[in-house]
């Protein structure tokens, strides 16, 4: 590969769109609404940390199966 082909390949990979995940995940990180969220849910758990008498525990429907 010569020097100019592997520049050529270098500009077109910086000039790309992101993959459509990366996307997704730019969009998320920049709502106002989810970040809120992700704010809540942290400090919840940060309330909830080292008292044991608080246990948070998930809904069985949300938890895979064992088997």
């Amino acid at each position: 590969m010569t020097p100019e082909t592997l520049i050529a390949l270098f500009e077109a990979r910086a000039t790309a769109l992101p993959p459509e995940s990366s996307q997704m995940l730019v969009r998320h990180l920049q709502c106002k609404e989810s970040l809120a969220v992700s704010r809540a849910v942290a400090e919840a758990s940060d309330r909830y940390v080292g008292n044991d008498s608080q246990l948070l525990t998930a809904p069985t429907e949300c938890l895979p199966p064992l088997a």
